[in-house]
């Protein structure tokens, strides 16, 4: 078992933003927790130049784009549906990474979780919260980010039409300044591909002042405009479109801007924090299967941890059950009266708590 984390070298850096004055406000975590994972993303994208087209719409300085869903979010914010092939970071790192990140920011909401451990290998939980109560927590992890935030570089070229492959070498994007987009109206400086502890450094620098509280405020409310839009699946504001599984463009994609036939923008493989049905149900058995093996280890709780929750498969899948207890056959008891019985003491929740950076299942946990 080890900290969340700790093999990674911007761990550090991560805390330093975390503990920024900047985003003393817990409620700005879900946002956050995309922008860093965006990061991750960039930062585990195998030959980066592969991926950038060269793309000039707006008045920005950075003139190539690489997204993480099929669609040019600077050609988008003018209206333009641009298809380009989203980049594919290595899998393989980002399932490991993606859980111990939603863990490190938990623990950095909650403070009354005393020590938080990953748990590695294929052991049945993901994690282990110690809490100050003495109460241990055995977690299943499951975590995406609700919007990907592409990465913008400002290349030397000037003679290259709009959406052609970048020819650039590593010594010539090592030279190049670059950017997180969030919109049109806000980037994130990141500073030069590939320098050191890059992108992650740029976002600390860009936190670290105190004059940038307002953009970081102001790319929050455009979150949790696409958040709510993702929840109610309303395709009228045109932010929908860049979260993730927002699915197929609209018919004037194909029509007027040439769209790929029967390619998405985004699918739902991609939704967003516990919302794939595939994660609901893994984390589900897996918390039943954890607290079966402690079942008589009142100290022992179980939950599910993600970024968000299943805001479109909550009713579904997990509201029924969060009332619902069980218990061991063993433990049944006989009254001539009432007939046979488990008395509540004894009986266990399916999962005890979901934990995420916005609202909780927390019952009766104090924290």
């Amino acid at each position: 078992m080890k900290e969340p984390l700790i093999d990674y070298p911007w761990k550090d850096t991560l805390d330093k933003i975390l503990q920024s004055k900047t985003l003393e406000d817990k409620d700005l975590l879900p946002f956050l927790f995309d922008v860093v994972m965006s990061l991750a993303y960039i930062d585990s994208t195998n030959n980066l130049g592969n991926s950038l087209e060269v793309c000039t719409s707006g008045d920005s300085h950075y003139n190539a784009h690489l997204g993480f869903i099929n669609l040019c979010a600077k050609c988008y914010a003018h209206k333009i549906w641009r298809y380009q092939k989203a980049a594919k970071p290595s899998s393989g790192a980002l399932g490991k990474l993606s859980s111990e990140l939603i863990l490190k920011f938990i623990s950095s909401k909650f403070t009354e979780f005393d020590q938080v451990q990953v748990i590695g290998g294929t052991n049945y939980a993901d994690a282990i919260i110690h809490l100050k109560s003495g109460e241990l927590i055995y977690a299943e992890v499951k975590s995406a980010p609700l919007i990907t935030f592409p990465l913008l570089v400002q290349t030397p070229f000037s003679d290259i039409e709009d959406h052609e492959k970048l020819e650039i070498t590593h010594s010539q994007l090592q030279e190049c300044d670059s950017a997180l987009y969030i919109n049109e109206h806000i980037s994130i400086p990141l500073g030069k591909v590939h320098s050191h502890l890059w992108p992650f450094h740029g976002l600390l620098e860009f936190v670290d002042n105190i004059d940038n509280k307002k953009l970081m405020y102001a790319g929050f409310d455009h979150w949790k405009r696409a958040r709510d839009l993702y929840k109610s699946k309303d395709k009228s504001d045109p932010i929908f479109y860049l979260v993730n599984a927002c699915g197929a463009p609209p018919q004037i994609a194909k029509t007027e801007f040439g769209w790929p036939k029967k390619e998405v923008i985004s699918d739902s493989k991609t939704s967003a924090g516990l919302d794939r049905t595939d994660d609901i149900k893994k984390g589900i058995y897996q918390t039943l299967k954890i607290g079966s093996n402690h079942r008589h280890e009142n100290n022992v709780k179980t939950a599910i941890i993600s970024n968000l929750p299943a805001y479109r498969h909550e009713r579904e899948y997990i509201d029924d059950l969060i009332p619902l207890m069980w218990g061991d056959q063993k433990d049944m008891c006989i009254n001539s009266e009432v007939g046979e019985y488990i008395s509540k003491e004894k009986l266990r929740y399916v999962f005890d708590y979901i934990i995420t950076l916005d609202y909780s299942t927390l019952r009766n946990l104090e924290i």
